[in-house]
């Protein structure tokens, strides 16, 4: 189904473009939390190969936790967020927070994450992302991210595709019509 699928798409960027961007998105995280305590809390799963990437580049003081959260079903974005798990209020609390997403669209997600840290006691709640689609009226705007792409259904490097495709090391853009197949 793979083979099938990249023939009906096209790269957006490459593996290299994507690695060379987080490696400088790492220099300027390290420039902003220079001497601060940060909890890393990348949300899963579509950013594994992004934290993969970034984690081993940070030279400031950092803890990692996660959050799994999402608004999608069947390859399209609900209004509901269904939070699947959440770290717990005491390792929130009065913390410098950096959420890492994998794809930034309209920001519902994000602002959802930045609500909830921000109920329970964060005292700093910043996010990177590592593709940051281009669409109007965000509701919220990431405030570290590695690369714009175009308003496009995408997988690839960690984004998925029915379920499949978070293993290919390019971005891709769908060319069909229909994101379900």
């Amino acid at each position: 189904m793979t083979s099938d699928l990249i023939a009906h798409s096209r790269v957006i960027y490459t593996n290299k473009d994507i690695t060379e961007s987080i490696s400088s998105l790492a220099v300027k995280l390290n420039d902003y939390y220079l001497g601060k305590d940060v909890v890393l809390l990348p949300v899963m799963t579509g950013v594994i190969p992004f934290v993969g990437q970034l984690l081993l580049q940070l030279d400031f003081n950092l803890t990692v936790s996660y959050a799994h959260v999402s608004r999608y079903q069947n390859n399209l974005g609900q209004d509901e967020i269904k939070e699947i798990y959440f770290p717990d209020k005491k390792n929130i609390f009065n913390k410098n927070l950096l959420v890492l997403d994998d794809i930034h669209d309209e920001g519902k997600t994000l602002d959802c994450i930045y609500k909830k840290l921000k109920n329970q006691g964060a005292n700093q709640v910043k996010s990177a992302v590592l593709f940051n689609k281009d669409i109007k009226n965000k509701i919220t705007k990431a405030d570290f991210k590695c690369l714009d792409i175009p308003d496009y259904y995408v997988y690839g490097f960690g984004l998925d595709f029915n379920g499949i495709g978070r293993n290919i090391p390019h971005l891709y853009a769908y060319d069909k019509k229909d994101p379900s197949g």
